[in-house]
This record gives structure tokens, C-alpha cells and sequence, in this order.
């Protein structure tokens, strides 16, 4: 598969998530500049701050992703 029908293929998935989540659209924002301040209070040099906030955005967006799915998956059997 080429990556522009990889592109093509994720396309309505992607056009679906702002209506079926829109707390995942409004919360990624959000999460990068969380991320960033966490790293920014921790580091001074550029670097450390550019590495500590991937490591941030991994970890925060992993928690509250498992959230999400668990929320989800609770909300199909209530």
C-alpha cells in the first residue's frame, strides 16, 4: 500500500473523530501545552525541553487515552 492510499484510507475515520469525540480534538491542544510546561518547569536547555515534552505528551496522552477507551467502553454497556 503507498502511503497516499494509507492517507486516503484513514481519511473518513479521521473526519469521523471530531463528532464522535470532540473532547479529542479540543483536548490535543490542550495536551501539548500541558506537556510543554511540565517540561519547561523541569529543564532550561532547549533540547531537554523539545525531549521532556514528547515524554510528557506520551505519557499524559496514554493516561487520559485509556480513560477515553474505558469511558467508551463503559458508555456501550450502560
Amino acid at each position: 500500500m503507498t502511503p497516499g492510499a494509507a492517507c486516503l484510507a484513514l481519511c473518513p475515520l479521521l473526519a469521523m473523530l471530531p463528532g464522535g469525540f470532540p473532547g479529542v480534538v479540543l483536548g490535543l491542544p490542550l495536551l501539548i501545552v500541558a506537556s510543554l510546561v511540565f517540561a519547561a518547569t523541569h529543564h532550561e536547555a532547549p533540547e531537554a525541553i523539545a525531549r521532556a515534552t514528547i515524554h510528557w505528551i506520551v505519557w499524559l496522552g496514554g493516561i487520559l487515552g485509556a480513560v477515553l477507551v474505558f469511558v467508551t467502553v463503559l458508555g456501550w454497556f450502560a
